[in-house]
């Protein structure tokens, strides 16, 4: 029993720093949501027709899509918006700016934008 706790005991710091790194951006996910946008996270492998389908069904108006297909940003108008959003199957609702700002897209292009191809080269 004493060779068990010492060998757990060397290893308390990793474990410590571990669960600290994986742990505090979650911590945002218990911030409520202010302002007038949310990042609306729906179950994986919904696509983004399922998210504006969603959005729909809330009947609120859509911003832009997050860093997944399955994350949307939309426009808050009041708190019944957000239990909207859970009935239309919004499994979390935190701010855009949460974890870091990893809900919102990687990049400024717009996906309905006709300007170039999907590759990114102009047509």
């Amino acid at each position: 029993m004493r060779t068990h706790f010492t060998a757990l005991r060397r290893y308390l710091p990793a474990i410590a720093v571990s669960l600290a790194v994986i742990g505090a951006p979650l911590l945002s996910a218990f911030e409520p949501v202010r302002g007038d946008e949310a990042a609306a996270i729906f179950p994986p492998g919904w696509t983004h027709a399922d998210v504006m389908l969603a959005t729909a069904d809330a009947d609120l108006s859509f911003v832009r899509f997050g860093a997944f297909a399955n994350i949307g940003i939309v426009q808050i108008v009041d708190d019944t918006s957000l239990t909207a959003l859970r009935q239309a199957g919004a499994l979390l609702l935190l701010p855009p700016g949460a974890l870091g700002g990893c809900l919102l897209p990687r990049d400024a292009s717009d996906p309905f934008d006709t300007t170039s191809s999907s590759i990114g080269i102009p047509t």
